[in-house]
């Protein structure tokens, strides 16, 4: 056990020298067989393995007074080994029932935040030691870890093969891909926390054998036996059968996972280079490449839309193949077409693109009435009036000028139109779309609907929302941004003109900023 374990560890890179590693001992048979195998490697094998050895016990507060024993337990027998032992108490079921949890949910979270607070303890204790400006041991990188030169605080969780043969099968049960089906990894990483896995090399039996033969004894957590846990029921009833069909089961399942954690490895570095080429994330939208997409084999593109859907919503939790199948379905439709998805995400087709954005919220729509008082106001005095949207930082200004006739001076700028003043000066509202919107298209009075020019005009689908309209009921006189309607055009015979111009704004990106 104890030369596998070290070859283990030095195959895996797990452990630098002058390393502290942290054993999570709940007291158990497999923790404390870690505790004590790393600590027989740390006694003669330090010429290979220099390190220091403390330990950690979560007492989760479920099993009453025999869990307080269970953490008994653990205290004397690092006493005894002469480790240090750190007792965490936790209140897993207030924190359960307060935040909408399962017991085993709440109960692995509260443990890992307790795993953290333990590596920052002794960051901070040997930066102090040491005197250093910064944490001299904090989690190597790869390349430090290649060299084998850095210091490291690495957390040690006695995981083994059945552990890791539960997991493969748990996750093909819920239908997980590549990944999940690779298992449990020797080194791992958690919101900046080395995890390591020394005993991903042993069976349980070689566990149970190990304490038998050094006359060690553990605790027995009650709750392992409970079949109402879905891991139990894989453990007590599933892998009997499984081991009636192939006594090397669990030891076939773990090289399987193996193999497959190294296609899969090849896979994340392919996936990587397609996302790069075709995925961009700008002013909030994630922008997929249709082109590109259609290009990839269906392996990848079912990674590619999992990546997108990932970086528009933050979170993979509850995102499943049959979201990642609809958003693969959407690219290769026709464009308008849209899908929800978790989290409020919209994805859209737009013409060569699909794009992926948080769904915009009604109360964030704005309608601002210019009345024809108002305009008189300006008419008469020849001032310019500011007008603040206050829905996404930008303003628009409004001013009345004459006109002398010259067409050629009628600015072709985007964001700042000029319209007939006899033919707005009833008022008009600057807003967002509405259904039953329409633009007048040519001199002769032809109309078309809104969501046709947006069509026609190649308008992206997921900024038409949020465009300010120039428009009188559902009449539109300008898409500010695109182009204006022929409803209130200047002509050689106008004799006043109303200029409108915005700036600023964050919504739509493409303003000029203020």
């Amino acid at each position: 056990m104890i030369r596998r374990t070290k070859d283990y560890i030095l195959e895996n890179k797990m452990i630098n020298n002058h390393s502290t590693v942290l054993v999570a001992l709940s007291g158990g048979a497999d923790s404390v067989c870690l505790l004590l195998v790393l600590n027989e490697i740390k006694r003669q094998c330090a010429d290979e393995l220099d390190f220091a050895l403390e330990a950690v016990h979560v007492e989760h507060g479920i099993r009453g007074a025999e869990s307080r024993e269970d953490a008994r337990f653990a205290s004397d027998i690092c006493e005894r080994l002469n480790i240090p032992c750190h007792v965490h108490s936790v209140d897993v079921p207030q924190y359960a029932a307060s935040h909408g949890l399962g017991l085993e949910e709440a109960a692995r979270i509260l443990r890992y935040e307790a795993f953290e607070k333990e590596v920052a303890r002794i960051l901070r204790y040997e930066a102090f030691e040491e005197g250093a400006g910064r944490y001299p041991c904090e989690p190597a990188n790869a390349s430090d870890q290649k060299q084998g030169n850095s210091r490291q605080v690495v957390v040690a969780v006695a995981h083994h093969m059945e552990d890791n043969a539960e997991t493969v099968l748990f996750q093909m049960l819920r239908g997980s891909g590549a990944k999940g089906l690779s298992g449990m990894h020797p080194v791992s990483v958690k919101n900046g926390v080395t995890y390591i896995r020394p005993l991903l090399s042993a069976t349980r039996a070689q566990i149970e054998e190990y304490l038998k033969e050094n006359g060690q004894a553990f605790v027995t957590d009650a709750t392992n036996t409970d079949t109402a846990y879905s891991r139990n029921k894989l453990r007590h009833d599933v892998f009997p059968l499984l081991l009636q069909i192939n006594d090397r089961a669990i030891e076939h399942i773990n090289e399987s996972a193996g193999q497959l954690a190294v296609m899969n490895d090849f896979y994340e570095q392919q996936l990587k280079e397609a996302c790069d080429s075709m995925v961009s994330k700008k002013e909030g939208r994630v922008i997929l490449e249709i082109s590109r997409f259609e290009c990839l084999h269906p392996a990848l593109k079912s990674g590619v839309a999992r990546e997108c859907i990932h970086l528009a919503s933050g979170r993979l939790k509850d995102i499943t193949s049959t979201h990642i199948g609809a958003l693969v379905k959407l690219a290769g439709q026709q464009s308008g077409r849209k899908i929800n998805l978790p989290y409020g995400i919209i994805a859209e087709k737009s013409f060569g693109e699909v794009i992926l954005f948080a769904e915009r919220c009604d109360d964030e729509k704005e309608e601002i009435h210019i009345t024809q008082k108002e305009l008189e106001v300006l008419s008469d005095t020849g001032e310019q009036k500011n007008i603040k949207l206050s829905a996404d930082g930008s303003y628009v200004t409004l001013c009345i000028q004459d006109f002398n006739g010259k067409m050629d001076e009628i600015p072709k700028k985007p964001y700042t139109k000029w319209f007939d003043y006899d033919k707005m000066k009833k008022g008009f509202e600057i807003r967002t779309r509405k259904a039953g919107d329409y633009i007048i298209v040519d001199d002769e009075g032809h109309h078309k609907k809104l969501k046709q020019v947006f069509t026609g005009d190649k308008i992206p689908a997921q900024q038409r929302a949020g465009l300010w309209l120039i428009a009188h009921e559902s009449l539109v006189h300008a898409i500010i941004g695109y182009r204006s309607g022929c409803s209130a055009l200047v002509t050689p015979q106008t004799g006043k003109v109303l200029k409108i111009t915005f700036y600023g704004g964050k919504q739509n990106g493409f303003f000029k900023k203020i």
